[in-house]
C-alpha cells in the first residue's frame, strides 16, 4: 500500500472515529441509552423502543439490527455492541478503499 493511501486510510479511520465520538458518543453511551432499566443488558424491546422513537426506523428494521448485534439469546451486552460498532467502522473504511491487508506490490 502506498504511503499516500496508507495516510489517507488512517485519516479516514481517525476522522470517522472522531465523527462518531462527536456526534454519537462511545459504545457505552449508546448502550446506556438503550438499557432503559439499567440492568446491564439491552432487551429487544428496549432497543426497538429507542431506535423507532424518531420515526426514521421501522420496528422490523430495528428488530433485524438487534438480532444481528445480539444474536439469538434476546439480550445485547456492551461487548456485543462494541464489536458491532468496530465492525461497522472497519466496513466504512473498506468502502473508502482502505484495507487492513498489506499490499505486497508497493
Amino acid at each position: 500500500m502506498s504511503k499516500l493511501k496508507l495516510m489517507s486510510c488512517a485519516g479516514a479511520l481517525v476522522g470517522f472515529g472522531a465523527f462518531v465520538a462527536a456526534q454519537a458518543g462511545t459504545p457505552a453511551d449508546y448502550f446506556n441509552k438503550y438499557d432503559a432499566n439499567a440492568d446491564g443488558v439491552v432487551t429487544e424491546a428496549e432497543f426497538v423502543a429507542v431506535k423507532t422513537a424518531s420515526g426514521k426506523v421501522s420496528a422490523e428494521e430495528a428488530t433485524a439490527k438487534f438480532t444481528k448485534i445480539a444474536g439469538t439469546d434476546g439480550q445485547m451486552t456492551l461487548t456485543e455492541l462494541e464489536t458491532a460498532m468496530n465492525t461497522a467502522q472497519k466496513a466504512k473504511a473498506k468502502e473508502k478503499g482502505c484495507s487492513d491487508k498489506k499490499d505486497r506490490s508497493a
